[in-house]
């Protein structure tokens, strides 16, 4: 039995240290040609999304982390304009007014509300706005700041904003690491999950926090648009193909590093967009692993 499990888990070992690998390549090519900075906030998005997609894959809530990138673009654009422009300030109201949404979403859901009702919500709160603040801005002087916003541009990213990211992706890894299997227990049985006494509440929070936090701090590194990419894809890849709790995270993380790395990578080598060439990795490891699993 246990030569078996090892033959399972192989190709799902090999996976991370090719991560590991295309981690430090795409580290030291951005290093020496352009700054580290940018390849090390695009490497901590693609751990924390991997780990908070393997998190969104457990409790079964795909439709709300598609979701949650609309809020994020609403506080984002909605940071951008109170304080002028891409700042610190805005920064940290991203990541408050974003996690304040979630919170109300997830008491919606925690309230017994439908997840997909209450995320209905927030999606037509936040689509609608985005629209309006976008809109205002386009004709102020902020236009440049919310096309990075919608696209992601890792070559503006600064010190700050670089170890920020890599801060949060380590607290997601602690978090996510510490709460994993009470996660998938709630998302498979919920109700007996809070007849067993568990906290339900605390789980719950600590869930909705991470996806707020994670998903509002990185809509400036990769964009709105690749974020929903990096935090269903992984996760969904995983659970398809991963025969245990401990592979599906695993592979969720080392699929989300290999696309930020070998799409910064590609970015050097073909002239194109990071955020655009991480997508399109991911979505071929997503269609390998869909492949390979049937």
């Amino acid at each position: 039995m246990k030569v078996r499990v090892l033959v399972l888990e192989r190709p799902v070992v090999a996976g991370f240290f090719v991560a590991l690998i295309l981690a430090v390549l795409s580290l030291a090519s951005y290093s020496i040609i352009i700054s580290i900075y940018p390849a090390l906030a695009v490497l901590a998005a693609g751990l924390a999304f991997g780990l908070l997609s393997a998190l969104v894959a457990a409790r079964r809530l795909f439709f709300l982390a598609g979701a949650t990138p609309h809020a994020a673009l609403l506080a984002a654009l909605l940071a951008v304009l109170v304080a002028g422009g891409v700042s610190t300030h805005a920064y940290m109201l991203t990541i408050l007014v974003t996690t304040a949404l979630v919170y109300i979403t997830g008491y919606m859901i925690f309230s017994g509300i439908e997840p997909d009702i209450a995320t209905s919500v927030l999606v037509s709160l936040s689509a609608s706005t985005s629209v309006i603040l976008a809109y205002y801005a386009k004709t102020s002087s902020s236009g440049a700041d919310i096309a990075t916003i919608v696209f992601g541009d890792p070559l503006l990213v600064r010190p700050w904003d670089a170890w920020m990211a890599v801060a949060i992706s380590l607290a997601t890894c602690i978090l996510v690491v510490l709460s994993y299997k009470e996660q998938v227990y709630i998302g498979i049985e919920r109700d007996l999950a809070k007849i067993t006494g568990m906290p339900v509440w605390l789980y719950d929070l600590v869930f909705f926090t991470l996806i707020g936090v994670v998903v509002s701090a990185m809509v400036q590194v990769v964009g709105f648009v690749l974020e929903h990419v990096l935090i269903l894809l992984p996760g969904a890849a995983a659970s398809m193909y991963a025969r245990s709790a401990r592979e599906a995270i695993l592979l969720s993380v080392s699929s989300a590093i290999i696309a930020a790395g070998l799409g910064l990578v590609l970015s050097l080598v073909l002239g194109i967009s990071p955020a655009g060439a991480t997508g399109l990795v991911m979505l071929s490891i997503y269609v390998a692993l869909v492949a390979r699993s049937r």
